[in-house]
């Protein structure tokens, strides 16, 4: 080789002690950066297969870098308890997007709530980039069906369509001596459509109409004539608001006749829905079929917006005619007239308020000031497993696949690939103490090399001082 040969060949040990150096600061310096993969140098020797007649020999030339390979080893699970914080255990990527549709893929969780548009909110990175997911329904997805999701800034109001009610009827009220009805007590042209001393309990239950204003019904509770029976009524406690034309039942919509068992379970109901504000009696009108609708309805007018309401007392009636009580059944007890539990499922307009809540499963949850919350998208992972190195490193914590590479796409959750954790990020894979080790092995190498370069070259300068 000579002594030129033993410049040469130590000059490519400066190279990749170089190189391998620079791969060494890349990671240390990217120690706190979050979702960061650390690389590994590779080294090779460089040489030339020389042949006779007799044997083969190789002759060292140095060395070379053989490869710079990216370390997809998971980093650490950093608790954060920001929610649109992101951390990703186990394999996979998320999908991000650019606004021309180019896709990218990174383990960089942090995402943030961004205005697009002047009705819509995204989940994007620091990069505007925009998270992809799927319908908070989908099983499965590919990478022509994620797309980026739009977060609502207004949620639109919703008119109550079902209401859940638990109450107790006293059972120690005296019953009626005579018959006197509730609704023939009702007078909408008075001041107080039903007057106190014509019913013995009345709840109060708040209610929204179609556009989003909040409204009250009462339901008023009256003893009959028999041990048994109670008999209810169910009006707005504005009757002016009833957009059906005037009378007597102005305000009026629903009247019931419950029936109790011994036990205080209720065995029979009769309900009849009012629906001429000038006129009702049930003795000449059939009360609606139970067997079909299950629980008694009824159509709430409201200045001329309809809604259809269901009145769910915890009891239905089946088809044959039997009735089937939920843990919320009202009963007939020898206790005070009370309400155990109450819900509707109506609500007022809404502004976004936060995302509070992304699931294991990438469900993405936005909640509004009206306290209901929508379920915006599903997030979905790339996986490269097998084929990591199809990924290219391209700054800002961005991986590109290479051409013709198409990753597998899977639904996260905790028996999976991965999964997410919400209000966490991952922390760089670098193994701080491995990487000053390599550093001062690399450290002793460039010496070692310039070494031998500086005494080929004393080796020389004697030769020709000496020729």
């Amino acid at each position: 080789m000579g002594i030129f040969g033993t410049i040469y060949t130590c000059y490519s040990g400066v190279c990749t002690a170089t190189i391998g150096m620079r791969v060494t600061a890349d990671n240390i310096a990217n120690l706190n950066t979050t979702g960061f993969k650390g690389s590994r140098y590779e080294f090779a020797n460089e040489s030339v297969i020389a042949t006779n007649e007799v044997f083969v020999k190789e002759k060292g030339l140095g060395s070379k870098i053989k490869d710079i390979r990216t370390l997809f080893t998971q980093g650490s699970i950093n608790t954060t308890d920001v929610p649109t914080d992101l951390a990703i255990s186990g394999k996979g990527f998320f999908i991000v997007s650019d606004k021309e549709g180019g896709i990218f893929y990174t383990r960089d969780g942090q995402f943030f709530v961004n205005e697009v548009d002047e009705n819509h909110f995204a989940l994007q990175n620091s990069l505007g980039l925009y998270l992809l997911g799927a319908d908070p329904t989908a099983k499965t997805a590919d990478l022509g069906s994620l797309k980026p999701y739009l977060i609502p800034k207004l949620m639109p109001p919703k008119g109550t369509s079902q209401i859940n009610l638990q109450v107790i009827f006293d059972s120690r009220k005296p019953i009626e001596e005579t018959d006197d009805p509730l609704f023939r007590n009702y007078n909408a042209t008075r001041e107080t459509p039903l007057e106190n001393g014509k019913y013995d309990f009345v709840w109060s239950l708040p209610i929204y109409d179609n556009l989003g204003e909040k409204r009250v019904l009462q339901l008023y509770a009256d003893r009959t004539v028999n041990p048994n029976e109670y008999e209810i009524l169910v009006a707005l406690d504005d009757p002016t608001l009833d957009g059906r034309g005037e009378g007597f039942y102005k305000g009026a919509f629903l009247y019931g006749i419950l029936t109790f068992g011994a036990s205080g379970d209720i065995t029979d109901a009769r309900f009849w829905e009012i629906t001429n504000p000038s006129s009702f009696d049930p003795a000449t009108q059939q009360p609606m079929d139970l067997t079909a609708l299950g629980k008694p309805q009824f159509n709430l007018n409201i200045q001329g917006n309809t809604q259809t309401i269901t009145l769910d007392l915890g009891f239905q009636v089946q088809p044959d005619g039997s009735i089937t009580r939920t843990s919320y059944a009202s009963k007939l007890l020898a206790n005070p007239f009370v309400q155990l539990y109450y819900n509707q499922d109506g609500y007022a307009q809404g502004i976004f308020d936060k995302i509070e809540v992304i699931t294991e499963e990438g469900l993405i949850k936005a909640w509004y000031t009206n306290g209901q919350n929508i379920d915006v998208a599903k997030i979905f992972l790339a996986d490269f497993t097998g084929y990591e190195d199809s990924l290219m490193k391209i700054g800002s914590n961005l991986f590109l696949a290479k051409g013709g590479v198409t990753p597998f796409i899977f639904a996260p959750g905790i028996y999976e690939r991965g999964r997410i954790i919400s209000g966490a990020l991952e922390g760089s894979n670098v193994d701080l103490a491995m990487e000053m080790i390599n550093l001062i092995v690399l450290q002793r190498a460039f010496q070692s090399n310039i070494r031998g370069i500086v005494t080929a070259d004393q080796t020389l300068e004697y030769f020709l001082n000496k020729t």
